[in-house]
């Protein structure tokens, strides 16, 4: 079993979701806990935008993302940086942001 841990702010991006894509994002997180490999696919770096080691899971009908990381070596613990739309890379932007915040 995985521990889900969400960073405060993609938290934050929660409580803006629609009450749909809500609960289809919650299913992802509670999935996580037993396989997250099975329920995502690989990010790759995205021009500037580094987050190789991290994947993604599409929701509402592919244009939201959840982009997070999972922590094997050291616990098993999956890590939310982000959730929000793929439309314009801005949850891509959003994350790396906030895994490179000073």
């Amino acid at each position: 079993m995985y521990d889900v841990i969400v960073l405060k702010e993609a938290q934050n991006d929660l409580r803006i979701l629609d009450d749909d894509i809500l609960l289809e994002v919650k299913e992802y997180l509670y999935k996580y806990k037993i396989d997250p490999y099975k329920y995502s696919g690989k990010l790759y770096n995205q021009g500037d935008i580094k987050l190789d080691g991290y994947r993604k899971t599409y929701v509402a009908d592919a244009t939201y993302r959840i982009v997070f990381c999972i922590e094997d070596d050291i616990a098993k613990i999956v890590e939310v940086v982000a959730v929000g739309e793929r439309e314009g890379k801005q949850v891509y932007k959003t994350a790396y942001d906030r895994i490179n915040k000073p």
